[in-house]
């Protein structure tokens, strides 16, 4: 998952580049043994730059993509949703020859398995408002596209696979025109797939300084354009669009301090601390605390669940 737009580095131009250029080296140098494209280095920076120009144009996203640390958190949230998402893909059929459509693809971990499944009988469209990973992947039937969705436009009924994934929330205010466009992009008899995140279940859980930090953070996020509750609403959302009878499940994660799922909260939890507590949504100790909880490996809990809904447009009268 890649977000649509995020504040500049707090780090400076200079570090982020090096940071890039860093974890491109360590991606890159395990495909070949002749070691780096240079050239191909050199395009995937220049895309980044064109993806830096587009996200001037709108509300940028509240992590910061030139961030180190938002790669490992990136990785990590493919690790513990990837299972997932590739069982949904999986129960609706996908294989040989299908033409798929991934939005939001982050650090192309789906779009790469997807290319695989279809094979070189099919293909698989990738696009991100910072595909700067996905342009690495090495998927011959994979092609990737810098696209902002809430200014661009989709082809209409082109795709046997139209899917995203944590993307929808984090551009709450525009989530249904999106969803309008996906919809129109999948072909008669094709299927459209979506997973989003749901909250609601973190402010109830124990002990208190957990939930109330949950409470702050949920609460910020709206403040900033993203709805971490939409998956609740997704099901509805989905029916709205007239083209099918959506199925829907919700998954929810158990984890303990010090395992994949703690580690990726207090990466996020870290990342945006210092711009919850000024804006008044939560104080530092109670922040601080919540995250001290995840270095307790007897400390269980839940925090988000996953909604997945999937439908399948009717297939045409002449098929």
């Amino acid at each position: 998952m890649s977000q649509p737009g995020r504040t500049p580095s707090p780090h400076g131009e200079p570090a982020a580049a090096a940071a890039h250029r860093q974890l491109w080296l360590r991606r890159c140098s395990t495909w070949s043994p002749e070691g780096i494209d240079d050239g191909r280095l050199r395009a995937v920076e220049s895309n980044q730059q064109a993806a830096e120009r587009a996200r001037s144009t709108v509300k940028p996203y509240i992590l910061d993509d030139a961030s180190a640390v938002e790669y490992q958190r990136l990785d990590l949230m493919s690790k513990i949703l990837d299972p997932w998402t590739r069982g949904y893909l999986r129960a609706v059929g996908v294989g040989e020859g299908w033409h798929c459509l991934e939005l939001g693809g982050g650090n192309g971990s789906i779009a790469e398995w997807l290319a695989a499944k279809v094979g070189s009988s099919g293909n698989v469209t990738a696009i991100d408002i910072n595909p700067v990973l996905l342009e690495l992947a090495p998927a011959q039937n994979l092609s990737v596209q810098q696209m902002d969705l809430r200014t661009g436009e989709l082809p209409s009924e082109s795709y046997d696979l139209v899917s995203c994934r944590a993307l929808l929330h984090q551009i709450a205010e525009y989530a249904p025109q999106v969803l309008v466009q996906m919809a129109a992009a999948v072909r008669p008899g094709g299927w459209l797939v979506i997973q989003e995140p749901d909250f609601h279940l973190a402010p109830t859980t124990e002990p208190d300084i957990w939930a109330r930090t949950w409470e702050g953070v949920i609460a910020w996020g709206l403040a900033n354009g993203v709805d971490w509750l939409i998956g609740r609403r997704l099901p509805s959302m989905v029916t709205s669009l007239d083209i099918g009878q959506p199925q829907a499940k919700t998954d929810v994660q158990n984890f303990r301090g010090r395992d994949r799922g703690a580690l990726y909260f207090q990466l996020f939890l870290a990342e945006v601390r210092d711009r919850v507590i000024d804006a008044g949504h939560l104080d530092a100790a109670t922040l601080d605390a919540a995250s001290a909880l995840l270095d307790d490996p007897n400390y269980w809990t839940q925090c988000w669940m996953m909604t997945a809904v999937w439908v399948r447009k009717p297939p045409s009268e002449a098929s």
